[in-house]
Formats: structure tokens, C-alpha cells, sequence
């Protein structure tokens, strides 16, 4: 596989152009709100905080870069689960703190260097990855440093018994002290065994001590150390253990100073290349937050953005996440959030030709969320985020985002509302350029309408002037005119069901919508005199207006319903040609399947026969010229050609239909053959020689029915004793190659099938080989109890080389 485009990866971005502005636009189009959101599924510390500086990049190869690495992170999520970051943690303030590192601490950098190299090795190790590939190569190889450090602990953390040979040596001499010191406490507790409270050995200040009645307290002379909470103890140290336990005590000491050398010695490596594991660590912190991403990209069925060069924005079907209601639990665990929100999607396309979009339409119909949702989604993309839209969808790449949202008063700047909106609009129009993207709500209101309206106007032409890709809601008259007269400009109004009177928050674009606030009034509950009096006001003009808006909104809705019912029939469509295709497929899979299974028992009976005409002809050769002329040829070759016999009832068996209540069945697995008598949904009751069975239905198999059954070809054998009806062969099994013991388990299972299908005689074909077969079968036939009688085979039945049982029937 060919490498990546060698562009540079950045874990810490230098600022530049859109910083300046990008923590106001991240917060306006909550863009550090979805952050927070998907930092939940990162795992670790580094990841969290790789994750907080994702900014919004403004160079097509920084956006296709990121976007790379979060679709390769989907592939590896998807076909090999979470990555290894058991242990990894944010070490930079150990490393660099002024504080010498402790044991514990030292294993805690050990650790995170551990987990770096397994997400090294992860990576390095496969070329399927290359993105990711390039940032696990920025995590420095430590192989050298783990195997210095490492040594000296557990798997849990805990410094090894032979992390140095004096250790080694304290720690022997520590445990022979103490089994010494035990072994003389036990001696002494013994001959005072009245004299103590409890019969045990316990600790206090790191000596030995045993606990001695109060009362009794002079016969036990040592050190009293302490006296028990109740009192009715104290706690000594004999005197016959004092020197013991300072030799313990000294032991001890020296125990600690070697430790601490130990971890001196860790430490001291740790620090020289404190840079090295900072620089991998934050590598690793890097990918788990683009697996975060990954994680979040499956839960809300994202796809990829394409990024535009020639100023598009298509933004198809997109999803706020924070209205998502897949995301409704993260919600709830990240800000407490307990509405239960359904999302409607959203369509925006703008594009060179057409740069400006103006949305209109009801109050609280979702304007405002389909601005933000443009937005946000226009940054998550540029960010390397999971974009929750459908395919199709393209981002343009900018150079600056503007938002204008909501209410900016300023009350120590003596700003008014419209004072500190029309300060911020000024900031915008000084600094957007073509290659910006500027969002603007309720553009023309929190002034006098008229004026408003002007300014509005103003300052849409000069957006559209400079060819800015512009989204802007407004309840603007004037605003809706110049968007109909303008060819470069869009319409785009929010959906209203006039039936139930409630907004629907679907966005249709080419016409504008209606602000309805006649309609809010009356739904509020203002009196019906008010209601009337502004439909007055309003005037004819406007009233004709209105209705010539409301009639071109129901035809573009009828429009759109039905384009979205078309839609609805062409997935349908595509679904069942699917399921067409599938059941072709599985229809073709299983034709093969039959025609290797006829193949195999085609080969099987091919060996079968050359076996059995091979052991016909020894026999042959083993009988003088008198017997041999007494031989009957069509019962020998009858035996030969039985295998082929077989494979003609397996082709008779392939069903030409679903058996039928009163057809001949066999059952697929037990070979049993019966007559359907009854059928209930999936299960089916069959009779077997008077004997009723409940099975499944697709376990039966559709046999010929009786009146085109051909004729037995079984011919009654000489009866040994005189019982020609219990001795009439129905049926046979050849076991010719078989070991002993696997031949005697077929033999079982036939036998035990004939039993259920009535069979009085049967006859197993064993072949003469060296008798062994042959032996073993009679024998096990004598001690089976379905077996009334057996015999060898007559010539005609393949003499010596065969055995027919008479089963007890």
C-alpha cells in the first residue's frame, strides 16, 4: 500500500488565522459542548485532553488528514475492537514536578510507557493503517528503558523479591529473623498460656508483642509498649525477644535504604528521558481521542464529508448531536440533561452561483437550530469530528467562521441590544471575505421594522456582494423580497402543519416561510377582538401577500411529500431487489452444496465398488473351478453395484415440492420413513409403523408415494430356522474399511433405525479381509439386545463377508 500524502501531523497545532476567533465560535454554535459529549468515551486522561484541543482547521489537507485518521480509526474499532490503553495517564506533572519521584510514582510512569508501546506495536506492526501508522511513529521506542525499569516490578506493581541481589539478601534475613522471633514468642506463650488475654502474636511500632492479663502483668517481663482499648491488656515485648527485634528493626532499616536506592536508580532514567515519554504519551492520548471519535461516529451512523475546493456547502440530512436521540444517555450523563428529543434532519445547500441563504418561518419552528446546525456541523467536519449526515454531504474550507446568535447586551457599555448586535455585525463585515463563512440569526429585528429592514437589505446585498457563503434567518418581509428577486440568493423556509398548527421543523428550500405571529397569538390564548384587529391592520396588501405565500408553501409541501413518498417506494424498491438478489445467492450456494455432496458420495461409492469388486474377485480366486461354477453372478454383482444403488435413492430423495398431509416422508436425520398425518404451522406429525412422531417440518423429507413405489428387491434368504418372514433382508450396511470401533458405532445406529422402521432382517456387510472385522461385528451382534439371532450370509448374500441379524420386532 502507498504511503499517505507526507503531510505533516500535528499534536500540538501552531495558532493561526481562525484562532483569534474560535472560542467565541466554538461556544456560539456549541461546538465545545460536543466535545465534552464525546470526551465521555475517551479512556483515558491524554485522550481527554487531545480531545479539548481539537480546533477547527482552515486548510484542505489539515481536514482530509483529520478525517483520514478518524475513518481508519472506524475500520480498526470495527474489525478489531478497543485499543490497548490499560495504564495509560498524563505523567508530565510527575516528570517535571520539583518533587523527587517516588516507588509508586515510578510504576506509574512505567505503566503509561507500557501502554504507549502497545499502541506503538498496534500500529507499527500493519501497513492497513497508514494515518494511524504515522502517529504511533511518533511515540518513542522505550524497549530499552522497559527492560532497564521494568524489571524491578510485578505485573502489579509491587517491587520484586530479586529486584536486586541485597534486597534479595535483606529480605531472606528478614523472614529467618522473624520465623526466629515467632518460633520463641510461641515457646514463651506456652509456659504462660494463663498469663495471656489471647493466644496470638501481633505487631506494635514494628516489634513483636504479645498481649498479657493487666492483672498478671509481672509475670511476663519486657517492654510494655501498649496498653488495649478495654484495658484489660497490655501489650509486651519479652524481654527474651529485644535483641531480635532490633536485630528486626536494623534489618528493616536497611530494607528501606535499599529500596530507596532502587528507586533512585528507576527514577534517575525515568528523568533523562522525561521529554521522550511526555512527546509518546501525548501520541497515545491522540489516539484515543480519535477512537472516541470512532466510537461516536457508529452510535449516530455518521459518514464521511468530501471537502470542496470551489466553495460548496451540501450539507445532507444532517443531525445536531446535542438534539440527537441516540446521544440522549451521554446527554443525561454529561449535563444532566432528562428531555427526550427527536431530531429532525436538516438539508442546507449554498454554493458559488448562490452563496446566500435566507431561512424564514414561524416562531420556534427551528430556525435558529438549523443555522447552528450548519455551523456546527461545518466545524465538527473541520475538525475531524464525526459528522452525523448523510452521504453526499461536502464542506467547503474557510478561512473564518462568524456567528452572530442571540442577545449581546451590554449593560456596563451602555449598550442597548440592537446597539451591541449592529457592533458585532461590524466586526464581521470588516473582517469576512469570500472565503468565509457567516452565519446570521434574526438579521433586521430588536429595532424599528422599517429601519431594521433597510439595514438588513444593506447588508445582505453586501454579503452576496462579496460572495461569503451566508445562512441567515430572518422574519424580515423585506428580506424575503430581496431573496426572490435576487437570483443569487436563496430561499428556505421552516415547515408548518396549518392541520394540527404546530410547527413540524422541517426545512424546505425555495420558498420562504411565513412568520405566522397572528397564528402564535391565537394559539397563546390572546383575545379573539385583538386577533381580529391586527388581521385589520395588516391590511389587503399584506393579507394577499400572505396568502399567495401560504398557497406557494402548500404546493412546495405537497411536492416535497411526494418526492419523499417516491423516495420511500425507490428504498423499498432497492430492498426487496436486494432480498431478491440474496435469496438468488443462497439459492446458488445451495445448488453448490448439493453438487459437492453428490460429488463426494459419488466418489465414495466409486471406492466402494472397486473395494468391493476387489474382495469379489480374491474370493473368486480362493474357490476351485466346482464352486466357482456354482456362484451366482447377478447376486455378486447386485453387491458390488449396492453403493450405486444408494446414490440412486439420494437423487430420488431431492424433493420436487413440500410434503403434503398423506405423502411417504423420511426423516433427514434418523433415516426414518413414515406417512404424514398431520401439519401445524412449523411442526409435523408422521406415522412410523404405527407409532406417532412430532417433528419439525423442515427435517422431512418428501419420499415417493406408495403407488409408485417400486417393488422390493429384496429376496428371501434360506431361513436358519425355518422363519422366512423374520429372515426377508430389508436393508443393509456396509462397513467394509472401517476401524472396529467406529464400525460398531454404525452398526449400533442401524440397528437402531431398523428397530424403529420395522425391519425384521437385516445384513451387515463386513467383507472377509482378516476376519478381525468380521469377528468383533458377531460378537457385538451376540450380545446386542435388538438382536433375536444372526448368521453368516449366504453365497447369494455375500457369503462369509456378511452377517444378517434378525432383530427382535
Amino acid at each position: 500500500m502507498p504511503p499517505p500524502p507526507n503531510f505533516p501531523r500535528k499534536l500540538f497545532p501552531p495558532p493561526h488565522v481562525l484562532r483569534p476567533d474560535m472560542d467565541p465560535y466554538k461556544k456560539s454554535v456549541e461546538l465545545d459542548r460536543v466535545l465534552e459529549l464525546i470526551s465521555l468515551e475517551t479512556k483515558t486522561g491524554p485522550g481527554r485532553l487531545a480531545l479539548s484541543r481539537r480546533e477547527v482547521e482552515t486548510s484542505w489537507e489539515e481536514c482530509e488528514r483529520l478525517q483520514s485518521e478518524l475513518a481508519e480509526m472506524v475500520r480498526f474499532y470495527t474489525s478489531e475492537g478497543l485499543l490497548p490503553l490499560a495504564g495509560l495517564r498524563e505523567v508530565g506533572p510527575l516528570l517535571r514536578g520539583e518533587e523527587a519521584l517516588d516507588l509508586e510514582q515510578c510504576w506509574e510512569v512505567v505503566r503509561a510507557v507500557r501502554a504507549c508501546q502497545s499502541l506503538r506495536e498496534t500500529f507499527v506492526r500493519v501497513d492497513i493503517y497508514p494515518r494511524l501508522r504515522t502517529i504511533a511513529e511518533q511515540i518513542p521506542e522505550h524497549k530499552e528503558l522497559l527492560q532497564t525499569v521494568g524489571r524491578f516490578f510485578t505485573h502489579e506493581g509491587k517491587l520484586r523479591e530479586d529486584a536486586s541481589a541485597e534486597l534479595r539478601s535483606i529480605r531472606s534475613r528478614i523472614q529467618s529473623k522473624r520465623n526466629a522471633i515467632q518460633r520463641t514468642l510461641g515457646d514463651l506463650m506456652s509456659r504462660h498460656s494463663d498469663a495471656l488475654q489471647d493466644p496470638i502474636i501481633t505487631v506494635r511500632s514494628d516489634r513483636y508483642v504479645i498481649p498479657v492479663r493487666a492483672e498478671r502483668r509481672n509475670e511476663v517481663p519486657g517492654i510494655l509498649h501498649e496498653r488495649s482499648g478495654s484495658g484489660a491488656s497490655f501489650f509486651i515485648e519479652p524481654l527474651s525477644i529485644v535483641e531480635a527485634n532490633n536485630d528486626l528493626a536494623q534489618l528493616m532499616i536497611e530494607e528501606r535504604e535499599e529500596i530507596a536506592r532502587i528507586t533512585r536508580f528507576i527514577a534517575g532514567h525515568l528523568i533523562n528521558v522525561a521529554d521522550s515519554i511526555i512527546d509518546g504519551v501525548t501520541a497515545a492520548g491522540e489516539l484515543d481521542a480519535i477512537q472516541a471519535c470512532a466510537v461516536i461516529h457508529r452510535i449516530v451512523g455518521a459518514t464521511r464529508p468530501a471537502f470542496s475546493r470551489t466553495k460548496e456547502l451540501a450539507i445532507i440530512e444532517g443531525r445536531h448531536p446535542l438534539l440527537d436521540e441516540r446521544l440522549a444517555e451521554m446527554r443525561r450523563s454529561a449535563f444532566g440533561e432528562s428531555d427526550q428529543t427527536s431530531v429532525v434532519p436538516t438539508t442546507i445547500r449554498i454554493n458559488r452561483d448562490k452563496p446566500v441563504l435566507v431561512i424564514s418561518g414561524p416562531n420556534a419552528g427551528g430556525k435558529t437550530v438549523a443555522l447552528k446546525s450548519a455551523g456546527l456541523l461545518v466545524a465538527m467536519a473541520c475538525a475531524g469530528l464525526p459528522v452525523p449526515a448523510s452521504e453526499g454531504t461536502i464542506i467547503p474550507i474557510f478561512d473564518r467562521l462568524f456567528v452572530l446568535i442571540g442577545d449581546d447586551q451590554n449593560v456596563m457599555e451602555h449598550l442597548s441590544t440592537f446597539s451591541a448586535y449592529l457592533l458585532r455585525l461590524r466586526r464581521i463585515l470588516e473582517s469576512a471575505s469570500d472565503k468565509s463563512l457567516v452565519l446570521l440569526d434574526e438579521l433586521g429585528s430588536g429595532t424599528d421594522p422599517e429601519e431594521g429592514a433597510a439595514i438588513a437589505a444593506a447588508v445582505l446585498e453586501e454579503l452576496t456582494e462579496r460572495g461569503c457563503l451566508t445562512v441567515i434567518t430572518t422574519h424580515v418581509l423585506a428580506l424575503k423580497t430581496v431573496a426572490m428577486n435576487e437570483t443569487r440568493i436563496g430561499n428556505a423556509s421552516m415547515e408548518f402543519d396549518a392541520a394540527s398548527g404546530q410547527p413540524t421543523f422541517r426545512l424546505v428550500l425555495g420558498i420562504p416561510g411565513r412568520s405566522r405571529a397572528i397564528e402564535a397569538a391565537a394559539r397563546v390564548g390572546l383575545p379573539q377582538r385583538v386577533i381580529d384587529s391586527a388581521r385589520q391592520r395588516l391590511g389587503d396588501r399584506y393579507g394577499d401577500m400572505d396568502r399567495l405565500l401560504a398557497d406557494l408553501q402548500e404546493t412546495s409541501f405537497a411536492l416535497t411529500r411526494e418526492r419523499d413518498s417516491v423516495r420511500q417506494l425507490e428504498v423499498e424498491l432497492r430492498k426487496r431487489t436486494d432480498a431478491l438478489a440474496e435469496e438468488k445467492s443462497l439459492l446458488e450456494a445451495e445448488r453448490q452444496k448439493l453438487s459437492r455432496s453428490l460429488r463426494d458420495k459419488l466418489d465414495q461409492a466409486k471406492q466402494e465398488v472397486t473395494e468391493r469388486f476387489q474382495a469379489e474377485v480374491r474370493r473368486m480366486r480362493e474357490l476351485d473351478e466346482k464352486d466357482r461354477s456354482k456362484a451366482k453372478t447377478p447376486a455378486s454383482l447386485s453387491a458390488i453395484l449396492a453403493p450405486m444403488d444408494n446414490i440412486d435413492r439420494s437423487l430420488d430423495a431431492v424433493p420436487s415440492r413440500d410434503p403434503r398431509v398423506g405423502d411417504r416422508v423420511q426423516h433427514r436425520k434418523f433415516k426414518i420413513i413414515g406417512q404424514l398425518v398431520a401439519l401445524s404451522g412449523s411442526r409435523a406429525s408422521i406415522s412410523v409403523n404405527g407409532r406417532k412422531m412430532d417433528v419439525d417440518l423442515s427435517e422431512l423429507l418428501l419420499q415417493e408415494s406408495p403407488a409408485k413405489a417400486a417393488p422390493s428387491k429384496a429376496k428371501p434368504a434360506a431361513a436358519a430356522k425355518g422363519d422366512s418372514e423374520d429372515e426377508t433382508i430389508s436393508a443393509e450396511l456396509n462397513l467394509i474399511g472401517q476401524r472396529v470401533m467406529e464400525a460398531l458405532d454404525e452398526s449400533d445406529k442401524f440397528l437402531d433405525r431398523s428397530m424403529m422402521e420395522g425391519r425384521r432382517a437385516v445384513r451387515l456387510i463386513h467383507g472377509f479381509g482378516t476376519g478381525t472385522l468380521r469377528k468383533a461385528i458377531r460378537e457385538h451382534l451376540r450380545k446386542h439386545p435388538a438382536v433375536r439371532s444372526f448368521r453368516a450370509a449366504d453365497e447369494n448374500e455375500g457369503g462369509d463377508g456378511a452377517t444378517v441379524a434378525v432383530l427382535d420386532v
